[in-house]
């Protein structure tokens, strides 16, 4: 980008658009991205919104001169034009609900060009449908027609995934619904087994309830831990998690929980002395909630902007006292030939407000996509052989597609990646401690199959403990239905 420049009808006031201006100032000399283009559009439609400019009209005149560009944004006021009929075709699964809900504009409305081309991106979102288009008629009595085809793709999802390391291997296996009976709800079981470990987890979001714009959630989860024979210890944990998600304020959402497990922790002989003073049956009660700022351009596949997100658990009824925080980031880099670089952060910290050690079920450990190279929860504080997590972790994520790389063939997808992560903090032994920035680097390969997408990661470690456990090849498959 080189100079950007908006020119306005008279009758408007400028002082209202001092923020396309400063957008303007920031992306001066940045590389040209198409995503940056409808961001200002999206921007222009608030401004003309707000200020009731119901009807009006944007275009862009571009001017190249060696390897930059000039543009010049036009916003000029339309007759007053008013929807007469939306009309919508091709959705023979996917109630028509599901898609008006995605409308920025609706029947009655003044027209307007920016919030109609709007409204079939937040369609384009749902990723129910392989196309999406629109065209726009001319009606009577100055009145518009806008009829919408879509075509419907599958949405259900069948996934298995293993990983061979250091250690044995671990193998995955998942159903997922994206649009439940037409009504974009989203079902999702996932089964994780590994040699003496075993997860199960089925969730329901539905991301309209009772017409409420609100995102409901329910999950219900079981894991058992089967550690007799080699640390004298079994546990297992069962319960569930009901919660919302809402928009509170313009990109800040609030998703606030109420969960219910009980836990429950057995031990022999053998066990360690820690293990033995956590034995018996909790029943933990906790709210959380999550404020998250997102500024991304989508929230499938973003190519650019940032995420920001906190959350917190807070004990209802409890016998420890557990808090958790935890952060995350995400912020994505559009750079030439299409490359988007991304940028990931995330810290947790698990800690008692009684002073009660943490439990091997709280403690806090690095999720598996985050430390590629490593066996899931083979890292951190050992007790006697015994992998029991931290009361904090952290990691941080680069990443870089590389779509110039083999480029003929379109359907498959490059990624290098560097992971480093860290788990650390012992409060009943300090002795324990394993703190060590742990890191790998390595290609992802994402490849669409006729029989479904089919993931490879391919890690070298770079830096780690003698204790840790490593997994250097590891993949994925799926297909609809």
């Amino acid at each position: 980008f080189d100079e950007l420049k908006l020119n306005l009808p008279n009758d408007f006031n400028k002082e209202n658009f001092t923020k396309i201006d400063k957008i303007f100032s920031k992306l001066s000399g940045k590389p040209y991205s198409i995503n940056r283009i409808e961001k200002i559009l999206e921007t222009i439609d608030v401004v003309t919104t707000n200020e009731q400019y119901m009807s009006t009209k944007s275009t862009v005149e571009e001017n190249i001169i060696g390897n930059k560009i000039d543009l010049i944004f036009s916003i000029s006021e339309t007759e007053k034009i008013f929807v007469k009929k939306i009309n919508i075709f091709g959705n023979n699964v996917t109630r028509e609900t599901v898609i008006r809900n995605q409308l920025e504009i609706d029947e009655g409305d003044p027209f307007n060009e920016i919030l109609a081309q709007k409204s079939i991106n937040n369609i384009k979102n749902l990723n129910f449908f392989k196309t999406v288009n629109s065209e726009i008629l001319q009606g009577k009595d100055k009145s518009k027609i806008i009829n919408i085809n879509v075509e419907e793709k599958a949405t259900g999802e069948i996934t298995a995934g293993a990983g061979v390391g250091t250690s044995g291997g671990t193998v995955a296996f998942g159903i997922k619904e994206n649009n439940y009976l037409g009504k974009g709800i989203k079902l999702n079981t996932n089964f994780t087994l590994a040699e003496r470990k075993s997860t199960g987890i089925f969730s329901i979001r539905n991301p309209n309830f009772q017409n409420s714009d609100k995102e409901s959630m329910y999950k219900i989860e079981i894991s058992e831990d089967d550690q007799l024979s080699s640390y004298g210890y079994k546990s297992n944990k069962e319960g569930f998690t009901v919660g919302l998600n809402y928009e509170q304020y313009k990109d800040v959402f609030f998703s606030p929980t109420i969960s219910l497990y009980h836990d429950n922790l057995e031990t022999d002989s053998s066990a360690s002395a820690s293990r033995k003073k956590q034995e018996g049956d909790y029943v933990d009660a906790e709210f959380s909630y999550g404020l998250t700022l997102n500024r991304l351009d989508s929230n499938f596949q973003p190519r650019e902007g940032f995420q920001s997100s906190f959350n917190q658990t807070l004990p209802i009824v409890t016998d420890d006292g557990i808090i958790t925080n935890s952060y995350r980031m995400a912020k994505f880099i559009p750079m030439d030939n299409d490359t988007i670089l991304s940028v990931r952060f995330l810290a947790t910290a698990v800690n008692s407000i009684t002073d009660d050690d943490v439990r091997l079920t709280k403690r806090a450990y690095i999720p598996q996509n985050r430390l590629r190279g490593f066996e899931a929860g083979k890292i951190g504080p050992t007790d006697s052989g015994d992998y029991i997590g931290g009361n904090y972790a952290s990691a941080l994520n680069f990443n870089a597609s590389l779509p110039q790389l083999l480029s003929d063939f379109q359907n498959l997808d490059f990624n290098l990646f560097l992971d480093t992560a860290n788990v650390w903090g012992v409060d009943y032994d300090s002795s324990l401690d394993n703190s060590k920035i742990r890191s790998s680097t390595g290609l992802a390969v994402d490849w669409l199959t006729p029989i479904g997408p089919l993931s490879f990661s391919f890690a070298i470690p770079l830096t780690k403990a003698d204790s840790d456990k490593t997994e250097g090849f590891r993949f994925d498959i799926g297909t609809s239905f």
